[in-house]
């Protein structure tokens, strides 16, 4: 009878395959680690600051470029933002500005704004 073939062992895994796994493995852990703090973690409340970015003329009228930051961890939606020069009042609403985002308006007013602009968010919904 002839004697059996044994079949050769298998190579062991290179470097690179075991540095490319545990990368991998590093990866999948910390994406899971953001996903169970973002789940279980204590959220603060939406906090929305406005500020003046830019008044430029249109015609009749003088328009003043708003951004709202919300420095919270929670989203605000229907943001109301408010506008005073002297006895004037301009306003607007953002559908929503997102946890540690931003969004922008524009306010009309019939004289220019800058420096005596009055500017507040007297309010927001949670969505």
């Amino acid at each position: 009878m002839a004697a059996r073939k044994q079949p050769a062992p298998l190579p062991a895994p290179a470097l690179l395959e075991w540095a490319m796994g545990g990368l991998g493995l590093l990866l999948v852990l910390a994406a899971l680690a953001v996903i169970v703090i973002d789940a279980f973690g204590e959220t603060a409340p939406a906090r929305l600051e406005p500020r003046l970015l830019e008044v430029r003329p249109a015609g009749t009228v003088w328009l003043a470029e708003v951004e709202v930051r919300n420095r919270g961890g929670q989203t605000a939606a229907a943001v109301e933002v408010e506008g005073r020069v002297g006895d004037r009042t301009a306003g607007a609403t953002l559908d929503y500005v997102p946890a540690h985002g931003q969004g922008t308006v524009t306010l009309a007013f019939p004289t220019d704004p800058r420096g005596t602009v009055a500017l507040s968010v007297p309010g927001w919904t949670r969505p």
